[in-house]
């Protein structure tokens, strides 16, 4: 993350973001390879360091009793390496950049209950949802708004349109009442926020959740999160969820 904090001038930065990213990129792949070449458990790696977001998917996990666990953004495999271990369930997880592939596959190798994709998330949740995975109880991390194109609003669609059990973890996502949360903010129509993306929430018949922990007790880089849950069956699960809450956003 530092490479882009350098002083740069904005319209530079503008006209060769391309090769800026492709160097950003190389650098911190480098920097795993050398740093981190194999995954190793503990208390800070997974879900960005933070131990109340990892309260939230074990909450998750025993209140729902998933069949399968989908991701997209593997980057180098941390929250991968940490979902696999602690949950010993299938994991399903899918990154664009070949070297982060690359890299998560070879630090999580022994881990045997992995399963790779290399491409475009919306494409790897098609062909997911075209085999026996879509009659399945699934957990769903969705990660994949690194790059300039931002996936989320499809991503959500094919979820919705193609599974009936399932819990989605949206990571980077603005909590409206607690600012010490940071989140994505690409540009105003590209900002995880309620404001863009809590109308397609709306429409496909999703709850919003947030992290019941006030931020100044989460460790680790702070991130928000967004849980969605179906309304209905599943969202009346949700009342047992301690570590998550409802927030009126009106």
């Amino acid at each position: 993350m530092q490479l882009k904090k350098l002083i740069f001038p904005v319209y530079a930065y503008k006209q060769y973001k391309q090769l800026w990213d492709h160097i950003f990129n190389l650098e911190a792949a480098l920097e795993w390879i050398i740093n981190s070449p194999k995954f190793q458990a503990a208390s800070n790696v997974g879900f960005n360091g933070q131990q109340y977001r990892k309260k939230i998917f074990m909450e998750l996990m025993n209140t729902f009793k998933f069949d399968a666990i989908l991701e997209t953004g593997t980057y180098t495999g941390d929250t991968t390496g940490y979902m696999a271990k602690t949950s010993s369930l299938p994991i399903y997880t899918c990154e664009l950049n070949k070297w982060f592939h690359d890299i998560a596959h070879r630090r999580l190798i022994e881990i045997n209950n992995i399963h790779y994709f290399l491409g475009d998330s919306r494409e790897f949740l098609k062909k997911l949802s075209s085999k026996n995975m879509k009659n399945k109880k699934v957990f769903i991390y969705l990660d994949a708004h690194w790059y300039k194109d931002l996936p989320l609003k499809k991503e959500i669609e094919i979820i919705v349109s193609h599974w009936d059990q399932f819990i989605i973890m949206i990571d980077d996502f603005k909590v409206p009442d607690d600012g010490g949360y940071t989140y994505d903010h690409y540009s105003r129509k590209k900002s995880l926020t309620i404001q863009v993306f809590g109308q397609l929430f709306k429409n496909n018949n999703l709850t919003p959740y947030f992290p019941s922990a006030a931020s100044g007790l989460e460790t680790g880089y702070k991130r928000g999160c967004v849980v969605l849950a179906p309304n209905g069956e599943v969202s009346k699960k949700m009342e047992k969820v301690s570590s998550l809450r409802q927030i009126n956003s009106n």
